[in-house]
């Protein structure tokens, strides 16, 4: 096997930069802001779990998607047949729909900040409206560059705000790993775990890396393709949680003394003064709405491909089965805004929290799809593998159940 030079590990990088950019979208931001001005840096724990979490998650997906050359649904078909790849499916449309609410109220939410004068639900729905547009016409790729340069300033901004905020190491350590459910809230962790582990994740890894390697999966040995493509996982998840644990650490430096209830946009850029002062509200908004659009742009081009996967049928991107997909992902999400009518922050950390609680369904499929010997050979989970996509399935639930029963006033 050739030895891998710097060029292909530079190459490499590129489906879990999608996932990665996907998952840093206005759920992250807005549930971490709210973590941290509400309860300082106690829930650094749960988030570093989390990311832990979130690599296994994709790791397993990838590995099985190189070994056999084909999608995780694909797969998931071949060994349980139409009906769980259906399931499977459900699942995680209906998580992405709670998402994709989400997306779509945290991008108008940064764009009410520039234009205030059109509400959060008018905004909300022309960016979807726009974003199914461009969908539909193929033209979604034109905005990705300038998105993604919008996100990653942001995201560092955040990193570099959280280092010049100077805080407390040893309380961020103290507080950080206390191993405490902040303020006994489940649902607010539930939305934190959610929006770093969303339940579509390998369902969309698998498929972007098999979008990237499908003319080279033939004439590579998988374990060169496997090692290149967990490079670029590695990489882009502790970027990713470097990130996440930064808003905490931002917001909990700076909001949590001043005693402020996060509510709006202009409430969350508060963070990002000590670095940016007056531009920090600019930056904010239109970082929001590149995360939240191009995060929502993934949802609605990823789920006529999984559906395709799952019943077994041609990926056909002009079907009309493919076009009205497409327009109930994009559209449903308004009427869920327009219902609730809640404030715009709680409907994005209602939809996380929601996104939650389908995860145990994808988590023990995929513990059991990869665990497979006679269906993977080598590339089957080996003990410690298992073990940890078997944690992942009990935390979840048991989050999840946790979760409900209290909003139900049982416990």
């Amino acid at each position: 096997m050739k030895e891998r030079s710097v060029i292909d590990y530079l190459r490499a990088i590129g489906p879990a930069a999608i996932i990665a950019a996907s998952i840093i979208g206005p759920g992250t931001v807005t549930t971490m802001s709210v973590l941290g001005a509400s309860y300082r840096y106690e829930a650094i724990w749960i988030i570093v779990i989390a990311v832990i979490l979130a690599y296994f998650y994709q790791e397993a997906s990838i590995r099985l998607t190189i070994a056999k050359r084909k999608s995780l649904m694909q797969a998931i078909r071949e060994q349980y047949g139409k009906h769980i790849a259906l399931l499977v499916f459900l699942a995680g449309f209906a998580g992405a729909l709670a998402f994709e609410a989400g997306n779509f109220i945290g991008a108008a939410l940064g764009m009410q900040y520039l234009a205030p004068f059109i509400s959060v639900s008018a905004w909300a729905s022309i960016l979807a409206i726009f974003a199914l547009i461009a969908c539909i016409l193929g033209i979604y790729g034109i905005f990705e560059n300038v998105n993604r340069a919008l996100i990653a300033i942001m995201s560092f901004a955040f990193i570099i705000t959280a280092i010049i905020s100077r805080p407390s190491p040893g309380t961020i350590v103290s507080e950080g790993f206390s191993f405490k459910i902040p303020g006994g809230n489940y649902w607010l962790v539930l939305a934190a775990f959610a929006t770093t582990i969303p339940p579509t994740v390998p369902l969309g890894i698998s498929l972007f890396t098999l979008k990237k390697y499908s003319r080279t999966l033939n004439n590579e040995h998988p374990r060169k393709l496997i090692g290149l493509s967990l490079f670029d996982l590695r990489t882009n998840t502790i970027v990713m949680g470097l990130i996440t644990i930064s808003i905490i650490i931002c917001a909990g430096t700076v909001i949590h003394p001043l005693g402020i209830q996060i509510k709006s946009a202009a409430d969350m850029a508060i963070q990002l003064t000590p670095l940016l002062g007056p531009l920090a509200g600019a930056l904010f908004a239109l970082g929001l709405w590149a995360a939240g659009w191009s995060s929502g742009l993934v949802h609605i081009e990823a789920h006529p491909s999984f559906l395709s996967d799952a019943l077994g049928i041609p990926d056909d991107p002009k079907a009309p089965r493919t076009l009205a997909l497409k327009t109930f992902i994009a559209l449903f999400p308004i009427a869920i805004i327009y219902l609730a009518g809640s404030s715009p922050v709680a409907l994005i950390i209602t939809a996380q929290a929601l996104n939650g609680i389908v995860i145990p369904i994808v988590a023990f499929v995929l513990w059991r799809v990869t665990s497979n010997k006679e269906y993977l050979g080598e590339y089957a989970n080996d003990t410690a593998h298992n073990v940890i996509l078997g944690l992942l399935f009990v935390i979840s639930t048991i989050l999840a159940i946790r979760t409900f029963l209290s909003l139900l006033k049982i416990i």
